[in-house]
């Protein structure tokens, strides 16, 4: 007779008829209280809030609290690794997996409540193994074992199989959970360790190549994304679909782009109603955006502040600006940029921080806990007074290289020279301190060296950033070392015969759920981005098959992917970007003029290269450009190039030109 177990989502039950249940839900990063503080020493945390508080701050709280019983440090809590898997073997036990947030409220309420009750406290301790995960340093079990949302409470065997996956259970719940998966392990014991021994050998086998189906590259995926995006867009209110709200990034992208290629003021109104709508959840006091929108007109926020949600806005709000000129877009950008210098950035060693709470006090039992809602509707002043949401101190390198990259794009549209420099000084470090020849760049840095190296996201949010900073400086050696860190994801993390990328290498002693192959759909499209972008900029066809390839993959899998994700990456593939290529000395002062130009040209998807004679082959591929008396720039597709353009003020002007024409 097959075991009944049953498993909790988001508080219905449901009875499945099968030894295990797993549940895979691939969702955002999160990072969880009380495990270190990453790369920064603890004293930096101080120096950090400091400051932040400029001497303001009394930290006295205010003189009530509706929780303040926390004692869920009092919980025996393991990291994930080889000692406690060892001990709930030895001892035979199951685990109680505990994945969380620092900057999630609910994460918040459960360690006040569930975690400080007495009673559950004593059952962990003494009945259980107790493991809580990390999942911002940790997304490749985040991708395995996150079961609906966060928190996410899940119960395992002493191998690491999952048995039980729920999100957020009050304290009653909690207890009646743990007893009952206590019982059936007691009661089924062998059916269950046959089941989870059995699930290991197919997870093992599961990673060998095998042939999948090849999707078509067909320009057919972009025009459905944009039907689509025009479909669910909410005129009323911007974004997309109803409530909660988040931000749909790629699918404005998507818009700018094809609106820039063909002149649909349909898609302009989606994207700038959109933008101004957001506003909405954007912190008047302090700058930055919040998480999302709890309700669809964009008034109610959810007060976490993470750092891809400021990367990405960024561009957003940078390309409303140069295509519309108004200046509130660009006070956003502004705005953003602020918040994030003061709150999310290390000016001394370079890099940028993770997030930033909903909530005040959320991770010291001994302070005052002051709800978002009530916290930030409070003006500085007031805030101050009370004291800081936890700012996170771990330095992510997937986020890390995203917001190096809108720093990057924020130079070349606005001339921020500051912007550049901390963006660059951010790539160097995170480069000299987590890469390492044939393992990829690192996922963050602790106990003194780096951790989790080769991870997809990293290497390809990374190698991203590295080419926006060849792009910026010139400096082919940061093109080098993007092409070193690709090399390192094909050898490392290629599905060499079915095409895509996993998310992970192989590890045949890894625990649990890690013995499972994921490849990403998100991370496999924008691996075949960067792929294709390394290709326009080298002209080296290995990056074009690889980009192929990858796209195959994902177009052929049943696996879903956002529409305009996939839509970006398949006209990167088909569309060969406009390139602007500057030929002179780099330090003579007419190159500097047009090369700045060229930066700040709005052109959604465009490529800048300079070519210093001295220096540089003056050829890209198969093209060969001159070496004239003075320096020039050129305006190219993939089959013709412009005249020169010797004189800054006529680029713009010339680029219009030579765009008609090639269109006609």
């Amino acid at each position: 007779m097959p075991v009944k177990i049953r498993v909790e989502m988001m508080g219905h039950f449901k009875w499945i008829r099968r030894y295990f249940l797993v549940v895979f839900i691939i969702g955002a990063f999160v990072l969880v209280p009380g495990i270190g503080a990453g790369d920064a020493l603890a004293h930096e945390g101080e120096e950090h809030e400091k400051k932040i508080l400029g001497g303001a701050g009394t930290r006295e709280g205010l003189s009530s609290s509706p929780f303040r019983n926390k004692r869920d440090h009092e919980i025996h809590w393991y990291e994930w690794g080889d000692e406690p898997f060892e001990r709930a073997t030895a001892e035979d036990k199951l685990i109680l997996l505990d994945l969380t947030a620092v900057w999630c409220h609910w994460c918040h309420v459960m360690d006040e409540t569930s975690y400080s009750d007495p009673e559950i406290i004593a059952m962990l301790n003494r009945d259980f193994i107790a493991i809580r995960i990390d999942t911002d340093r940790r997304p490749d079990l985040q991708a395995r074992y996150l079961s609906g949302g966060w928190p996410s409470t899940d119960i395992l065997v002493p191998s690491g199989e999952l048995v039980f996956g729920a999100t957020y259970l009050r304290p009653e719940q909690l207890k009646s959970v743990l007893r009952e998966y206590q019982q059936l392990y007691t009661d089924h014991k062998p059916e269950v360790m046959k089941r989870a021994k059995a699930m290991q050998e197919e997870m093992k086998a599961a990673w060998a190549s095998h042939d999948a189906p090849k999707g078509a590259i067909d320009p057919a995926v972009i025009t459905r994304a944009v039907s689509l995006m025009k479909g669910n867009f909410d005129k009323e209110n911007g974004g997309f679909g109803a409530s909660p709200k988040f931000f749909e990034h790629d699918a404005l992208t998507l818009a700018f782009l094809m609106h820039h290629r063909t002149g649909d003021e349909e898609l302009k109104e989606v994207v700038l109603t959109t933008l101004r709508k957001q506003l909405g959840i954007f912190d008047p006091v302090w700058g930055g955006f919040y998480r999302y929108s709890v309700d669809e007109a964009w008034t109610t926020p959810h007060y976490e502040k993470m750092l891809d949600t400021q990367a990405m806005a960024i561009r957003n709000y940078l390309n409303a600006y140069l295509l519309t000129g108004e200046r509130r877009y660009r006070a956003a950008v502004e705005g953003i940029m602020t918040y994030v210098d003061r709150f999310l950035s290390n000016p001394g060693r370079g890099g940028f921080f993770a997030s930033q709470d909903a909530d005040v006090g959320s991770h010291d039992p001994h302070a005052t806990f002051v709800d978002g809602e009530d916290y930030y509707l409070l003006g500085e002043k007031e805030r101050l007074a009370i004291g800081i949401p936890h700012v996170d101190l771990t330095v992510l390198t997937h986020w890390n290289g995203l917001m190096a990259e809108s720093y990057l794009k924020v130079y070349q549209a606005l001339g921020d020279e500051r912007a550049r420099d901390f963006a660059l000084k951010t790539l160097d470090m995170l480069y000299v301190t987590r890469y390492r020849k044939g393992a990829g760049i690192a996922h963050y840095f602790a106990h003194g060296k780096p951790q989790q190296s080769g991870l997809l996201v990293d290497q390809v949010a990374f190698a991203r950033a590295l080419i926006e900073a060849y792009v910026v400086t010139a400096d082919r050696s940061y093109l080098q070392k993007a092409e070193m860190i690709v090399a390192d994801m094909h050898a490392l993390l290629e599905d060499k015969t079915a095409g895509g990328f996993f998310d992970m290498a192989f590890d045949p002693d890894a625990k649990g759920m890690l013995l499972r192959p994921e490849k990403p759909t998100i991370e496999n499209a924008r691996a075949a981005m960067l792929l294709s972008e390394l290709y326009y900029f080298t002209e080296n066809a290995m990056y074009k098959n690889g980009a192929e390839r990858t796209l195959q993959y994902l177009l052929g899998t049943r696996s879903p992917y956002p529409p305009a994700l996939g839509a970006l990456a398949v006209d990167r593939y088909l569309n060969y970007p406009l390139h602007i290529v500057v030929v002179g000395e780099k330090k003579e002062q007419t190159t500097q003029r047009l090369w700045h130009e060229s930066l700040r040209v709005y052109a959604p998807g465009k490529t800048v290269m300079l070519l210093d004679p001295s220096t540089d082959e003056l050829a890209i591929g198969e093209v060969t450009f001159p070496k004239l008396s003075q320096p020039a720039a050129y305006v190219c597709t993939d089959l013709l190039c412009s005249k020169p353009i010797e004189k800054p003020g006529e680029l713009r002007e010339s680029l219009k030109r030579f765009l008609a024409a090639t269109v006609s």
